[in-house]
Order: C-alpha cells, then structure tokens, then sequence
C-alpha cells in the first residue's frame, strides 16, 4: 500500500502491524473525500488545491487583514512626520523686542540657511596681565566671522543703542537678525554740551532784558533735537515759597497775578504741541506769579515729558516767607512775611532761619525728580549762563539723573568745548550756597 502526502510515496508493511492497528489504517470515515495524489493534478489543480485551503483557512486572512492595516498605519505616519518636518524648516526668522511697554513691532529678517551650518571659530590668544600703571599693551584685532558683517553692516536709525538696557537686541544665532525694543535706552540727544536723555521736553526759558540776546539761539539749538518741545517764556527765574508752599505751585491756592517785569519775549502758543496749549491755558497766571518754581512743581506731575529743561543766569534764587502769627491770608503777597531763608546773589542772609517742617517742600521736590530712575518721572537739566544753580535745583538733577551745565561760552556767541559729549551722569559735586555752607548734589560734565 501507498500513503500519498507531501513527499513521495512510502511502502507500509502491513504484517508488522497488529490486527487493530492493520484494521484502523486501513480503515477511511465514509464522510471525508479521498485526496487525491498531488502529482496527478497537475499545476493547475495544484494551485487551485492550495487556493482552496487558504480560502477555507478564516484565522490566516484575518492575521493577514490586520498585519496589512498596521502596515498601512505606519506608512501614513512615517508620511506625515516627514511632511511636519519640512514645513518646520521655514526661510526666515523673527526675532523681537524684550520688555517695554510701547515695544515696535519685531522686524522679520530673511533667514541664511547656509550660515546656519557655520560656526564661528576665534583662536584663543594668551590673557595679558600687568601690572604697572603706564604699561602700553597693544591689543590683537578680533577675529570676525564670516557670519559677522552682514548682521554688523546693519543700519541702525536714530540715536536709539540696539541690545541694551529693556532686553531687547541683536546677534548670531541659527540665522541673523536685529531686534527691535521700546525702551528708552539711548544714551541721548546733545544739545549745548549736555546729552539730553528724553524723547520729550518741557522748557523754561529765562526771558528777562538781561537774559534777551540768548533766546533765540538757545531756542534753535533745543529743537534741533526735539522739534516739538514745549517752551515757555517768563520773566526771571524766581522761586517764592510762603511758609512750606511753593507760590503758584501745585498745592498753592491763593491768587494769582503779574508779577514783576514784563518779558522781552512771551510764550508763543502756536508753537506749543496740544498737552502744551492745555497746560499753558491753565498755568499761565500760575507761572506768571510764582516763575520757575511754580513751573517746576506743576510740570513734575505731567507724566507727557521725561524731560525738564531750565535755562537761565540762576541769580534770582530762592527766597522763603513765613507768614505773621495768626495770619490765614491766601494771598501770594509778602509784604508782612518775614525772610527765612535766601540764596540769590543779593542776598545778605547769614544764615537759614528755616525750621525742618519749612523744609518738607524741597524733600517734596527731590523725591518726585528721585522717581525718574524708574521711569515715573522726569529728568532735569539746567543751563546756567551766569553761576551755579542754587542747592534745591542741584539736588533735583541728581535725584533724576540729569545734568547741570555752564554755557558761559554763549556771552561770546561761541560753541561748546570739544570735550563736552563725554559726560559722566549722576555724579554729585559740591556747591557753594550763599552762606558760604557746602550743598551735595549738582551733577556737572567731565571727561
């Protein structure tokens, strides 16, 4: 007998077999065709056997659906993190301002694919050290990368410093660009020797006789920087305080009026922006009585200027009243109030008869200009013609970070020194009061 199956057919020796095993062999259920040997169907019959058993064969097509939808699973994916990646390779850049509130909008620079690969490469020079006080060192040339000058060879407008102070700036990263900040972080606007840190100004002009020949030069040279400076003309550069209140100022509420001789040349309305017209319209009598006292203590509190300029001879000065005993009048008049104190160049004061709460107007004053260091006030600049701005004046400057400048130059109709655009801000010096005492605080320009 021959058993067909996968191979080739085997002899099978029936007499070796015992009676059950020869019976049961030889024995085939009635229900299950006989298979036919696979080398009589020929190729044909042959696949259409096996197509039959894969067919019949339910767990094989489902394994087959489920390895073929993963397949197709995993080709979507592969696509899709490949299409994500090269939409995330964009050809430019944005970089943008740091902090500050009215911050331009960033600027968009193309982006340098290729420069993105370099890398900026600088050979380590040995650190030089010395110890003498006259030793000449000449210094190697820093090596620029080829990275380098295009973001270097940037223009960069207006007297605005790129990059310092708000936190906003420019560099070399994996592109170039520029940032673009708000801060007021330029480093200011010359005008007479002095820098002007502010991007607008309020200024008191001293318009006096004596004062005449100065006003339009002076003028002309302010709105070479600041075109729509606010300026305002009066008559001398007084300050009057009637016990602790400043005459005309912000907690003054007597009368108003005229005072003293009129000026060679007046405020001119037209020429003042809209908050200046506003201000003009309201303070005027207010100016006009208490002079450049009134105006330096109602002009602290307009938040619209981050700069306050004085220009004037500062003989005048400070003159403080205290009022007779029992005397509740509002009136700016002085007539029956007694000297307590007076710095001008006419004064014959030995002393300063004043008491500490006499004294609450001036702390007043400096703690307001103090606020400028944080951005909630003014700075203050004074120009002096003649002598030394008086010590009330010369504290406000260095609370504020300002600078107080000499223009004697100006009686020739000269020009500044050559060394008058390097300054050092905020240091205090020494100056003479009237009395002969020592005051701490005006802020002059060295080199």
């Amino acid at each position: 007998m021959e058993i067909v199956g996968f191979g080739h057919p085997a002899k099978v020796d029936y007499s070796a077999m015992s009676v059950e095993e020869n019976s049961l062999l030889r024995a085939r259920p009635t229900d299950e065709p006989a298979r036919p040997p696979l080398r009589k169907l020929g190729v044909a019959g042959t696949l259409r056997y096996w197509l039959t058993r894969v067919i019949s064969s339910r767990g094989l097509i489902i394994s087959v659906a489920i390895h073929f939808f993963l397949l197709i699973v995993a080709f979507l994916w592969v696509i899709s993190a490949f299409t994500d990646k090269a939409a995330g390779q964009a050809t430019y850049i944005a970089t943008g301002a740091g902090g500050g509130a009215a911050g331009e909008r960033a600027k968009i620079v193309e982006h340098n694919l290729q420069a993105k690969k370099e890398k900026t490469h600088a050979k380590k020079v040995a650190r030089i050290t010395t110890k003498s006080t006259d030793a000449k060192i000449a210094l190697p040339d820093l090596r620029v990368s080829a990275v380098m000058p295009d973001a270097l060879s940037s223009k960069l407008s207006g007297t605005s410093s790129k990059g310092f102070g708000g936190g906003s700036g420019g560099g070399i990263g994996s592109g170039k660009g520029l940032g673009v900040g708000g801060t007021r972080n330029f480093v200011g606007k010359p005008v007479m020797g002095a820098h002007i840190v502010a991007t607008k100004v309020a200024v008191f002009m001293d318009a006096s006789k004596s004062m005449a020949r100065y006003l339009d030069r002076v003028e002309s040279e302010i709105r070479k920087q600041f075109p729509s400076a606010d300026i305002f003309m009066y008559s001398g550069v007084w300050t009057n305080v009637k016990d602790d209140v400043i005459i005309g100022g912000s907690r003054y509420k007597g009368t108003t009026g005229r005072t003293g001789a009129p000026p060679a040349k007046t405020t001119d309305p037209e020429k003042l922006t809209a908050n200046g017209k506003r201000i003009f319209k309201q303070y005027d009598d207010n100016f006009k009585t208490g002079c450049v006292g009134a105006w330096i203590d109602i002009m602290r509190n307009e938040r619209a200027y981050d700069g306050l300029v004085i220009f004037s001879d500062f003989q005048d000065g400070v003159t403080q009243y205290r009022s007779p005993k029992g005397d509740k009048s509002t009136s700016y008049s002085t007539r029956d109030a007694t000297i307590i104190y007076c710095d001008s160049v006419r004064s014959r004061l030995p002393t300063d008869d004043r008491k500490p709460a006499e004294k609450h107007w001036e702390d007043e004053l400096v703690n307001a200009f103090a606020a400028a260091k944080s951005g909630r006030g003014p700075r203050l600049y004074l120009f002096s013609t003649e002598i030394e701005p008086q010590p009330i004046f010369a504290r406000c400057v260095a609370a504020s970070g300002g600078q107080s400048k000499m223009v004697e130059w100006l009686r020739s109709g000269g020009t500044p020194p050559p060394d008058a655009d390097e300054l050092t801000i905020g240091k205090p010096m020494v100056v003479q009061g009237a009395t002969g005492s020592t005051v701490p605080g005006t802020v002059r320009a060295t080199r």
